[in-house]
């Protein structure tokens, strides 16, 4: 017995010039990390000011008396309240 394969689209396998730049981006910053270019502005959430890297998600605190950014980056775990304030609703299971 055997098996034939047909490929019936010929675009599987290429590799687009954006996708090519978007992996060898995503490589290197795996490699070298991020460098927080980029931040947002300071929020204030149940009494903790922090600044978020808008490219990796990582936070750091911020000082509102002197108005800079204080210690190190860190990164917050994700909760299914983090998933309902994006939208996203958490799935629940029900038993019947």
């Amino acid at each position: 017995m055997q098996a034939e394969l047909t490929i019936t689209n010929p675009n599987i396998g290429h590799i687009s010039e954006s996708s090519f730049t978007a992996k060898v981006s995503d490589l290197m910053a795996r490699v070298f990390g991020c460098w927080h270019m980029q931040m947002s502005r300071p929020f204030s959430h149940q009494g903790h000011a922090y600044r978020m890297c808008l490219s990796c998600g990582a936070q750091r605190q911020f000082n509102l008396g002197n108005w800079e950014m204080q210690g190190t980056y860190y990164y917050r775990k994700a909760t299914t309240r983090s998933f309902q304030t994006m939208g996203l609703a958490a799935v629940r299971r029900v038993s019947h």
